[in-house]
C-alpha cells in the first residue's frame, strides 16, 4: 500500500520553484553584460587592422561585403585559398603567401 503524506504534497512545488529559481539566476550570470560576470565568450565587432591576420596576406580591399564575397568565390573556383574580413579601410580579401602571386594575377585580369 503506498501512502501519501502532506509533506509529499508540500515538498514537491517547493523544490520544482526552487530549480527554477536557480536556472534563472543561473541564466541571469550567464549572459550578464556586468564586466567579469560571465564566462560566455563576447564577439568583438570593431574592424581590425589590416595587419593584423598573421600570414595572410592582403590583395585587395573594397568598400563592401558583396564585392569582397565575389573575389573570394572567384579565387576559390581557380583553387586558391581566400578569405575576407572587415578592417578599418572596408572590407579586405587574404590569401596565404604561397597564393598571393597567382591571386594578384587573376584579380587583375577583367
Amino acid at each position: 500500500m503506498v501512502s501519501v503524506f502532506a509533506e509529499d504534497y508540500f515538498l514537491f512545488p517547493v523544490v520544482a520553484i526552487a530549480l527554477a529559481g536557480l536556472m534563472v539566476l543561473l541564466c541571469r550570470w550567464a549572459f550578464s553584460k556586468a564586466k567579469g560576470g560571465s564566462l560566455v565568450r563576447r564577439v568583438d565587432h570593431r574592424p581590425a587592422d589590416r595587419d593584423a591576420f598573421g600570414l595572410l596576406i592582403d590583395i585587395r580591399t573594397v568598400p563592401n561585403y558583396n564585392d569582397a564575397r565575389v573575389l573570394v568565390s572567384r579565387l576559390r573556383d581557380f583553387g586558391i585559398k581566400a578569405t575576407a574580413a572587415r578592417t578599418t579601410d572596408g572590407w579586405t580579401v587574404y590569401v596565404w603567401p604561397k597564393d598571393e602571386a597567382a591571386a594578384r594575377g587573376l584579380l587583375e585580369t577583367p
